[in-house]
């Protein structure tokens, strides 16, 4: 496909920008703004520092940041420093940085940690700045996810855009289920997946048929339930359509999934190294010897595992799409409470979620360094660059601030954006969806209970145990450890938090 390379460090936007003299709208145009005035006055520019997450340690993120900043200080008056993070290294940096007197504007947060670092003094309240500075974070974001980033009337980040729900599907080497007889319009539940599993298995008795240590790390029934937080230990059953916060680990839909696991283990279906491996199921599927691993579901699933795998697959999904808060809020943007001027850090927040040169420099770099657009509008590799070699490449969409007003990569529709926000409004939105839990008070107790899930659910998960007795040795554990107490902890906060909507 022949590739249109634009300007080196995108020289007609920047002209636009200039000429403009103007904030950014969601599409790139450029409005009048009073901040130019200023610039012109001869103002500095506020210097701004931005962390942000980043798939790798970006080797070059200089030429991004000078390019950005082409575009800010027109803008906005604003000069960026940019400061990428890895989620490795994370959640080592992001305490120090906030307790320390280090210049920082715009956070990295996740919804679990909010309320500590809001009992702390770490973070800004936003509201005042929304209807000032942030009015297009609630037109791009919306007034409903915006709320998933609140503990009570404090608004601690603003949620990035990404997919809102998750569902649980299979994927499947289409060859082998072709040769089953089965398609995918016959496999929407569990069962239906271990008719699959014993056809293969007839036909391919030395196949693996389900690893991945993707497939520990996501539970199969995970969205069946909102789970109130990153945690089980207290959940709303019923695809968060209950209100009465019950234990997961003694629902039937829960001990319903031990007992197929188990019966999976013993028909030889699961790998046999699941407890212990490291290996993901693309890398599995890729090396030839398995036939399925779970995954989240999204619009482009298929073609992002298709490239993993180097397999045709197949994506079996086997629960419903809900909304809950803690997919919303699992990546969002917050003002650090040791910014210098919180104003001008929200309104630096609402001009890079408006405006798409700053979300494509952020994600991809600069264009025709890092990233060509192609003939049909999409975006790759300029010739002789690679994954390998280039000098910035994030690809890491769901932390990225709006990913949805950006370039797509090669190899999906064209209209994916389009196509996440329509599986977000076709989910089942759960009945405390912009509840976040503040799990301060009961921090101690959280910690207790997972070493005690650390304990048994690997070898429950994988089917290795006879699960009725394991389920009630563990979930003895648990309430023994305080998990009562989390669940009285969160049904209180929930009834307060619905009282007031």
């Amino acid at each position: 496909m022949k590739k249109k390379i634009v300007g080196i460090v995108m020289a007609t936007a920047m002209c636009v920008s200039l000429a403009g003299c103007g904030n950014q709208s969601a599409t790139g145009t450029a409005t009048a703004s009073g901040t130019d005035n200023a610039e012109a006055a001869g103002e500095e520019p506020y210097e701004a520092t931005v962390m942000y997450w980043a798939a790798n340690d970006a080797r070059d993120v200089q030429h991004v940041e000078d390019a950005i900043n082409e575009l800010s200080i027109p803008a906005i008056n604003v000069e960026i420093h940019l400061q990428p993070v890895t989620i490795g290294t994370y959640m080592q940096q992001i305490q120090m940085v906030l307790s320390s007197d280090s210049d920082l504007d715009i956070v990295p947060l996740f919804g679990t940690n909010a309320g500590s670092y809001i009992d702390a003094g770490y973070l800004v309240d936003m509201t005042p700045y929304l209807d000032t500075v942030g009015q297009d974070l609630v037109e791009i974001v919306g007034q409903e996810d915006i709320d998933c980033g609140k503990i009570g009337d404090f608004l601690w980040g603003i949620p990035t855009m990404h997919e809102r729900s998750t569902p649980i599907g299979y994927v499947v080497r289409t060859d082998l289920l072709e040769e089953t007889g089965y398609t995918a319009d016959d496999v929407h539940t569990m069962e239906d997946l271990t008719k699959v599993y014993a056809k293969v298995k007839e036909l391919h008795p030395d196949m693996t048929i389900y690893g991945g240590v993707n497939s520990l790390t996501q539970p199969s029934l995970q969205s069946t339930f909102d789970p109130l937080g990153s945690d089980y230990f207290g959940v709303l059953l019923n695809d968060g359509q209950d209100t009465t916060v019950s234990n997961w680990y003694e629902s039937p839909e829960f001990t319903s999934w031990v007992d197929t696991m188990h019966e999976w283990n013993q028909a030889g279906y699961v790998s046999a190294d699941l407890a212990v491996s490291t290996d993901s199921g693309e890398a599995l599927m890729r090396a030839g010897n398995l036939f399925s691993f779970t995954t989240y579901v999204k619009p482009n699933s298929k073609q992002e595992k298709d490239l993993a795998t180097g397999y045709d697959t197949t994506i079996l999904q086997v629960t419903d799409s809900v909304c809950y808060t803690s997919t919303t809020n699992s990546g969002a943007y917050g003002i650090a409470a040791n910014s210098k001027n919180p104003e001008k850090a929200v309104e630096l927040l609402d001009w890079i979620y408006k405006t798409k040169e700053a979300n494509d420099l952020l994600n991809w770099g600069v264009e025709g360094v890092d990233y060509v657009v192609n003939d049909d509008g999409t975006i790759g590799f300029p010739e002789g660059v690679t994954s390998e070699n280039v000098s910035y490449h994030q690809d890491y969409g769901w932390a990225m601030f709006n990913q949805y007003n950006s370039y797509v990569w090669e190899g999906n529709d064209i209209d994916i954006w389009d196509q996440y926000q329509e599986a977000r409004d076709n989910s089942v939105v759960s009945k405390a969806y912009g509840f976040t839990f503040d799990r301060t008070n009961v921090e101690n107790e959280l910690v207790a209970l997972r070493a005690i899930t650390d304990q048994y659910l690997v070898t429950i998960a994988t089917g290795e145990v006879e699960p009725e007795a394991a389920l009630k040795e563990m979930n003895d554990a648990l309430y023994s450890a305080g998990l009562q107490t989390v669940i009285d902890e969160k049904q209180s906060q929930l009834d307060e938090w619905m009282a007031e909507k």
